[in-house]
Order: structure tokens, then sequence, then C-alpha cells
């Protein structure tokens, strides 16, 4: 039998070349051995401190997952899960892994939006839903939300947003849709009162800017959900402004999270195509990562 702490030893000589920063490094080694072992960081402290043994079934475990990592596999990937507002999301290759960024703007709808009005009732899209981390957050904190329609290209994406929605016990729509090439769902009216709250972190990396991500991230997490042409990086942002336009009615709030290298221009573009009360605001390590603006439909489209 092996001890917890040769397996702390084997995994920081393991993967410090990948990970030089040691917190970085601390907080996957916590990830996982909680995972694995099922318990919380005190008790794996504990079992380190007395270098308690591991049998050589899980020790067998904690290697191949160590090993997954050394290639460059994300730990959310490698454990099959992560955390949104404090909540557990099932998580693979099929969906871009949330990050604190889409939380933050989460809260941001949360804060606009404390007390709802019974006499309008609030529909929520969720455009590009993944993991459908929003959408279940956003229902999960205000049940009083009439609908939630979470939409996303790719059916394996809405298969782990199904199964998310099932693990929380919240009820959302499910829809997949390419907004790209069919234009975007549209249900029912609920209400000529309704208000509309559009949420997406669509994909806004231009290619041109791949170099700048980390190995990591270009290697396992969708493309899709990451990149768009240098030559249109609005193009999503486009495609849900004149959906917007043409198909809602009432009074319309729009959440992006949104690429810090070219806020202005999306600022510009919601201008010219009638939004109000644009508001652009900075995450939590500085950049302008998220962009808020009001659009008033014409209630008799």
């Amino acid at each position: 039998m092996e001890s917890f702490y040769k397996f702390y030893r084997v995994f920081q000589n393991t993967l410090k070349d990948l990970y030089p920063e040691y917190k970085e490094l601390e907080t996957i080694f916590f990830l996982l051995t909680t995972h694995i072992f099922q318990c919380d960081k005190t008790t794996i402290l504990l079992r380190l401190s007395r270098k308690e043994k591991i049998n050589f079934f899980t020790y067998d475990k904690l290697i191949k997952k160590l090993w997954e990592l050394k290639k460059n596999r994300p730990i959310q990937y490698v454990i099959g899960e992560t955390y949104f507002f404090g909540m557990k999301f099932t998580v693979n290759e099929k969906v871009f892994i949330p990050r604190p960024e889409t939380e933050e703007l989460v809260y941001w709808i949360l804060q606009d939006h404390k007390d709802f009005n019974h006499d309008h009732p609030v529909q929520v899209f969720d455009i590009g839903t993944g993991s459908g981390c929003i959408s279940i957050t956003l229902k999960k904190k205000k049940p009083e939300i009439v609908h939630v329609h979470a939409i996303d290209s790719d059916p394996e994406a809405i298969n782990i947003a199904r199964k998310n929605a099932k693990l929380h016990h919240v009820k959302i729509s499910l829809k997949n849709v390419d907004i790209l090439k069919y234009g975007m769902y549209m249900p029912p009216k609920i209400s000529k009162n309704v208000v509309n709250i559009i949420v997406s972190n669509p994909p806004y990396v231009r290619l041109s800017e791949k170099k700048l991500l980390h190995p990591n991230i270009v290697q396992y997490e969708p493309s899709q959900a990451l990149f768009v042409p240098d030559e249109d990086p609005l193009i999503f942002y486009k495609k849900i402004s004149f959906w917007i336009k043409k198909r809602l009615t009432g009074i319309v709030y729009v959440y992006f999270e949104i690429n810090q290298f070219i806020y202005l221009d999306i600022i510009d573009f919601l201008k010219t195509k009638g939004f109000l009360n644009i508001e652009i605001k900075r995450d939590f390590q500085g950049f302008f990562r998220m962009v808020r603006a009001v659009y008033y439909a014409n209630q008799n489209n």
C-alpha cells in the first residue's frame, strides 16, 4: 500500500511544470482527492499529515487521473464535475467549463431583478446554454420566473444540461437549435406584458487570439463554444439582436458576456440597433467582460 503523502509528492513532481503556480496546483490536488475519496479538504489534510495508507485500487485510480492531468486535460473533465454558484454541475468535453466571470454575469441579473412584479411575468432565454449552469441557477434562485428557455446548437450539450436540471430539480425548457443556421426558437407568447431576459455567453474569442489561451482550453474544450472568425467576431450578438428586434415584444433586458478586446465595438453595435441604457462591467480580473442593455420591442410585432 502507498501513502497519501507519497501520492502528494508524485502529484507535485508530475504537474509542477504544467502548473507553475503553487496555489493552482494545490487547488487541483484537492479537487481530485476530495472527489475520489468523497470527503472534504480538511479530511484530506488530516490524512496527509498522518501519512495514511491508500489501498492499491484507489491509488491506481489516482495515478490514472494524474496521467490525464499530465496530458493537459482540465481537472473538471477529469472528475466530470465542477461548481457554479456553489452548486455541482456535470461537465464533459461537449460543454464549456463554467467560469467565475459567468457567475458574475448571473449575479448581475439576480441583483437587477431582485423583486419580480407578478403583473409582468418573466421569461428567460439562455442562448448557448452548454452545461445549463446559467438557466438552472436563475431558475433555482428565482423560482418565480415563469419560463426558462435553454438553447444550444449541440444535442449532446442539451443532454448534459438536462442531466444538470434533473440533478437540481428544476424545470426548464431545453431546445436544440443552431441560431446561425436556422434562427431562434420562439415559444408561444405567455402575455403581452411579458418581461424578457436574454442572457448569453456566446463564442467570442477570435481565432487570432487562440495563442493567448491555456493549452488545456484549446486541446479539450469545445471549439464551437469558443471561437469566432476574425472577420465577423460579433456574429452571435448580431444574430441574437436581430431575433430580439424581429420576434419579441415588450421590454427586453439583455446580458452578454463579451470579449474584453472589442468591447467598444459591441457597445457601438448595440447603440446602432436601438438598445438603450447600455452598461459595461469589469470582471474580478479588471477586464471589461459583460454588458447589459435594454430594448423596448414593438408591441405590435
